[in-house]
C-alpha cells in the first residue's frame, strides 16, 4: 500500500531548487527560511534574469555569505524569480510561491510574545520590548549573534564584517542569524507603500542594544542599499494557509474564551460568547472605517473619500470622479452585512480585506452602488443629484489613458485604437515590469509577482491621474451593454488570471452575461456628480 499523500497543512518544512529550507512556526501559516539568502542564491538569480544589479560590497565575502546591497525591489524581484523557476521546475504549484516575510511573520520567526499569543499582559509586553533574539542577556553570551564586537566590551563573535550563515545559535525551531550579520527587509503589501520598507535585525555594524532588540524595527526607504542590508524568504502555500489560519483563529477564540471564564470564575453562557463575538467584530470592522468627523462632502475636481474610505479622483471629461481602486473585499462585505446578504459566489480562496472584491456579476456590482448612494446622501456627502454607477466604457477609457478611440461602440473600439498601449506602458512594453501588477505570471515569460490569487487593491502602483489596478487583478465591469447582446455586459482590463499580450492591452473589451459571477470579475465604482 502506498504511504498517504501529505496534505498541505500537514507540512514542517520546505526545500527550494536553491537548496533555501524553510520551517513552520506555531503561530502563523507561512514557512520562514532557516537562514539568510546567500551570495550563491542571488548570483543564480543575476546569471539567469535580466535583473540590472553591479553592488560590490567593500569586503569580500564567499557563496556562503549573505547577500548585501540589496533594495526592497531588488529582494522582492529574487523571490518573484524564485517562485518562477520553482513553478517551472516542478518543486512548487501554482498555488505556492516566495515572498519577503511580514512585519508580524518576523515577529513570530524571532520569538516575539505579541506575534503568538492575544491579550497580553503588562509584564509580557514588556518583555517583548526588552528580549533579544538570543534571550535577555546583555553583552550577548558566546555564539549569539555576529555583531560590531569591537564596540561591546565583553563580547566577541570572529567576524570583523559578514559571517556565512548558521555560524550561530538557532531558535528552538531551527532559525539562523535573526539578531545581526545583514538587516532583514520586511514587506506589508497591504499596508505599505512601495516607497518605504522594514528592516529587522540589526546586522554586523550594529552594537547598541536599544538597536538589537527583537522588536525594534528600522523604516527606511525602500531604495536604501547599504553593505549591511540583506533579507530572507518565506515560502506560502494559499491551500495551507487557508486551513491553518482557520486552526489559528479558533484556538485563539478558544483562548480568549479562557480568559473571559477565569475573569468571571466560570463558564460563560453561549449567548453571551456570541455577543461578545458581534461586538468584537463590529468594533474590528469600525477600526477600518475613516472618522465620520474627518469626511468632508464631494467637491467637483478634488479628491474625495466616503464612508467606506473609499478614495474617488477626479476624471477630466467626464462627470465626476472614478474609483481610485477596484472595490475591497471589506467595502462589498460591508453591503452584504446592512443588506443580509450572503456572497453566493464567494470564491475558494483567501482573500483578504484590501483584496478586489471577485467572484461578482454585473447585477451584483449595480446593487451595491444603489446601497452606497442611499447611504453617503444620507451622511450629507453627496448631494441628492449625485449617485455611484459603474463607469461607462469611455469613462474607463480616459481613466487608462485612451482618448478619442476610434469606433461607435465598445464592439468597435476593442483592440483597435492605439494597440500598442497598455495599462503599465503607452509604448507597448510587453512584458510589464516583475511585481509590477497581478496577471497569470506563470503564463507570461519575463515576467513574475508573488500573488497566486488576487492582491491588495494599492499593489500596483497609481498611473498619472493616481488610480490603481487598470492592468491587473479584477476584471471590471461596465455600464455598457454589449452590442447585440442585451443580456451582455462590457469587462474592462485584466485580471489575476490573464496572460494573452492582445487581451491586455488598454483597449481590448471582454464581455459576459450580466447576470454571472467569475473569480476574476470585480468592479470599480464611479461617482456621478450630474448636471452643474
Amino acid at each position: 500500500m502506498s504511504a498517504r499523500a501529505q496534505k498541505p497543512e500537514e507540512m514542517t518544512e520546505h526545500t527550494s531548487t536553491l537548496g533555501l529550507r524553510f520551517v513552520a512556526l506555531p503561530s502563523i501559516p507561512t514557512m520562514i527560511a532557516t537562514h539568510e539568502t546567500r551570495v550563491s542564491d542571488w548570483q543564480a538569480f543575476l546569471a539567469s534574469s535580466k535583473h540590472e544589479w553591479s553592488y560590490k560590497p567593500h569586503f569580500e565575502q564567499t557563496g556562503e555569505h549573505p547577500v548585501v546591497g540589496v533594495t526592497l525591489q531588488d529582494a522582492r524581484a529574487f523571490c518573484g524569480w524564485l517562485t518562477e523557476k520553482d513553478r517551472a521546475e516542478g518543486k512548487i504549484n501554482a498555488s505556492q510561491s516566495y515572498r519577503l516575510p511580514t512585519v508580524n511573520e518576523w515577529d513570530a520567526a524571532v520569538g516575539l510574545i505579541r506575534a503568538r499569543k492575544q491579550d497580553l499582559s503588562v509584564e509580557e509586553k514588556l518583555q517583548d520590548e526588552r528580549i533579544f533574539p538570543w534571550g535577555a542577556a546583555w553583552p550577548p553570551p558566546a555564539k549569539a549573534a555576529n555583531l560590531a564586537e569591537a564596540e561591546i566590551p565583553g563580547y566577541e563573535d570572529g567576524f570583523v564584517h559578514t559571517a556565512p550563515v548558521g555560524q550561530f545559535t538557532a531558535t528552538p525551531e531551527g532559525i539562523h542569524d535573526l539578531g545581526g550579520n545583514v538587516w532583514e527587509w520586511c514587506w506589508d503589501a497591504e499596508v505599505s507603500a512601495e516607497q518605504t520598507g522594514v528592516l529587522r535585525g540589526g546586522s554586523w555594524a550594529y552594537f547598541r542594544p536599544e538597536c538589537l532588540t527583537s522588536a525594534y524595527f528600522y523604516a527606511v526607504p525602500a531604495d536604501m542599499r547599504m553593505p549591511t542590508i540583506g533579507f530572507r524568504c518565506v515560502f506560502e502555500d494559499r491551500q495551507r494557509t487557508a486551513v491553518l489560519l482557520v486552526r489559528i483563529n479558533e484556538e485563539r477564540a478558544k483562548q480568549r474564551a479562557q480568559q473571559r471564564k477565569q475573569i468571571m470564575g466560570g463558564d460563560v453562557a453561549k449567548e453571551e460568547l456570541e455577543a461578545m463575538k458581534k461586538k468584537l467584530a463590529g468594533a474590528a470592522e469600525s477600526s477600518n472605517l475613516p472618522d465620520p468627523a474627518s469626511l468632508k462632502p464631494v467637491v467637483k475636481d478634488q479628491r474625495f473619500q466616503n464612508t467606506l474610505g473609499m478614495e474617488f479622483i477626479p476624471l477630466a471629461g467626464s462627470a465626476g470622479l472614478m474609483g481610485m481602486t477596484e472595490t475591497r473585499v471589506q467595502d462589498y462585505e460591508a453591503w452584504l452585512k446592512d443588506s443580509g446578504r450572503t456572497w453566493e459566489k464567494k470564491p475558494p480562496f483567501l482573500l483578504g480585506a484590501t483584496h478586489a472584491a471577485v467572484g461578482l456579476s454585473w447585477d451584483d456590482a449595480t446593487a451595491f452602488c444603489e446601497w452606497l448612494t442611499l447611504k453617503d446622501r444620507a451622511a450629507k456627502l453627496i448631494p441628492e443629484g449625485a449617485r455611484y454607477r459603474l463607469p461607462t466604457d469611455l469613462e474607463w477609457s480616459l481613466a487608462v489613458g485612451l482618448k478619442d478611440e476610434p469606433g461607435t461602440d465598445p464592439a468597435q473600439r476593442s483592440g483597435t485604437a492605439t494597440a500598442l498601449h497598455f495599462p503599465w506602458s503607452a509604448e507597448g512594453v510587453f512584458p510589464p515590469q516583475p511585481l509590477s501588477t497581478n496577471l497569470d505570471a506563470s503564463r507570461i515569460p519575463g515576467y513574475s509577482d508573488t500573488f497566486s490569487y488576487t492582491s491588495p487593491v494599492l499593489n500596483e502602483s497609481a498611473n498619472a491621474l493616481g488610480i490603481h489596478g487598470l492592468s491587473g487583478n479584477a476584471a471590471e465591469w461596465c455600464a455598457d451593454v454589449w452590442p447585440g447582446s442585451p443580456d451582455e455586459r462590457v469587462l474592462r482590463g485584466g485580471s489575476w488570471l490573464s496572460y494573452d499580450r492582445a487581451q491586455l492591452l488598454s483597449s481590448y473589451r471582454q464581455h459576459a452575461p450580466k447576470d454571472t459571477p467569475n473569480a476574476g470579475f470585480g468592479f470599480r465604482v464611479f461617482l456621478d456628480l450630474g448636471s452643474p
